[in-house]
């Protein structure tokens, strides 16, 4: 049951995840025009994909894949992140 609740390894990704993010599109360079995310997006498809990746094949149960997909959004929105990208990027990641 413990091994079940334990998700920091999922945790872990995922600020490993935001710390990419932040070094890649910083939120102050985000414009509120679609080609501009759809741009950064594109930036990011490297480390989308490895996190992505990573997610698929670590196995984790349902509860892991909700404590990483909500950490990255909620250190995102702190961060100064639009809720719209944010969205965007956690769907891209969880898929």
């Amino acid at each position: 049951m413990l091994k079940w609740l334990d998700a920091s390894e999922a945790t872990k990704q995922a600020d490993d995840a935001v710390a990419e993010i932040k070094k890649l599109v910083p939120p102050a360079e985000l414009a509120n025009d679609a080609n501009s995310r759809a741009k950064h997006i594109r930036k990011l498809a490297g480390t989308i994909n490895k996190h992505r990746h990573k997610y698929a094949t670590t196995g984790y149960n349902i509860y892991q894949k909700s404590k990483f997909a909500n950490r990255v959004k909620w250190h995102l929105r702190d961060e100064g992140y639009p809720d719209d990208f944010i969205d965007s990027l956690i769907r891209l990641l969880i898929i």
